[in-house]
């Protein structure tokens, strides 16, 4: 009878466990990787995998989802059948570009980056990127004018320390992660499998590593990849191949926090797959991590928009940063985000944020 009881009770912890892991999918019920995952306080719960999986929800009840390229999801775990959560896309797009006989194409970038930890968000930063790409030159530069604010002396590291890296990701590439990809696999290091939904699977020797997902109907890629464990593989080749040439064993890596470090990218393409600097639609960056120190988890979340586009000369590039050589602050971004239809972030990370910028924004 006890035994019959115990095995009852560790059947029911079993099951309450299972329950705290969910897929977040798309409307085609494809997975979403790294979305961010947090309370109705803004604190941090977790990130998804490459297969859409929040592996634990840490018996919150109430949680929201946030991803660049899909509206803000908020559900109540109880209510949500077979533990799926489905997003909805995010209806963001370019406007037209005329293409003119000038020398440099100028895009306007904005961006926001928020600290979550288990307590909430602890730093902000939101900004716009002036970028523009020297034609004949193949050349790109970038002015940033940005806002931040953080708990503490938080803020000063933050901005000090990795600031200019923040910056920097929210600027435009010369080169796609999608061509990347392909760059990979030309050399061997990556490779491509279709699945039947038409997904394409990029994976190396070990593992899949991300999506690349084409809708010519659309006339829009995406692509997700997961940077830093695509880095840690080729260093534990490196390491193993090392090892058995010199015919010792290899050091095993300390297990860390299990990171999603998701890049996410979405351009416009035309009918041939083809896509232009200017094409980017939006894109993501999440890094995940565990402080060993406060013994608590983060993420960072960078979300970067394309907001204008043009091709100009120098004169009229000059003109237009004197023209945005103001500061700007909060409010002043909140309005910009309005103006050119930025999806707002999710309403519980919104309300944190506010907290940081309470007595600025009261002002």
């Amino acid at each position: 009878m006890k035994k019959s009881l115990l095995l009852f009770l560790l059947l029911i912890v079993a099951a309450a466990a299972h329950a705290q892991r969910i897929q977040v999918v798309d409307t085609d019920g494809l997975p979403i990787a790294a979305v961010c995952v947090t309370n109705e306080k803004g604190a941090l719960v977790g990130s998804t995998d490459n297969e859409g999986w929040l592996e634990n929800a840490k018996g919150v009840k109430h949680l929201f989802f946030s991803h660049v390229a899909f509206k803000p999801v908020d559900v109540n775990i109880d209510t949500i059948p077979s533990m799926t959560v489905v997003m909805q896309d995010e209806n963001f797009q370019l406007s037209e570009l005329e293409v003119k006989p000038k020398e440099l194409l100028y895009v306007q970038t904005y961006y926001r980056c928020v600290y979550v930890c288990d307590e909430g968000p602890l730093y902000f930063r939101a900004g716009v990127v002036d970028n523009t790409y020297e034609l004949a030159k193949q050349k790109i530069s970038a002015k940033t004018r940005s806002v931040s604010k953080g708990k503490g002396i938080l803020r000063f590291i933050l901005s000090t320390l990795v600031g200019h890296y923040i910056d920097k990701w929210a600027r435009i590439d010369t080169l796609t992660r999608y061509k990347r990809i392909l760059k990979a696999v030309d050399k061997g290091s990556l490779f491509i499998t279709e699945e039947p939904s038409g997904r394409r699977v990029v994976s190396d020797t070990i593992s899949a590593l991300g999506y690349i997902d084409d809708n010519y109907q659309a006339g829009q890629r995406t692509t997700s990849f997961d940077l830093w464990t695509y880095d840690d593989h080729i260093e534990a080749t490196k390491a193993a191949a090392k090892a058995a040439k010199s015919g010792k064993k290899p050091k095993e890596k300390k297990e860390e926090f299990p990171a999603n470090h998701g890049y996410f990218e979405l351009y416009n393409i035309n009918e041939n797959g083809q896509s232009r600097i200017d094409d980017l639609v939006m894109k993501q960056i999440l890094v995940s991590g565990h402080f060993d120190r406060t013994d608590q988890d983060y993420i960072i979340l960078l979300e970067t928009y394309t907001i204008g586009r043009d091709y100009i000369d120098k004169k009229e590039f000059k003109q237009t940063r004197k023209e945005n050589k103001v500061e700007m602050d909060i409010t002043e971004l909140r309005q910009l985000e309005q103006a050119h239809n930025i999806p707002p972030l999710a309403p519980n990370l919104k309300a944190a944020v506010d907290e940081l910028f309470k007595k600025e924004l009261n002002d």
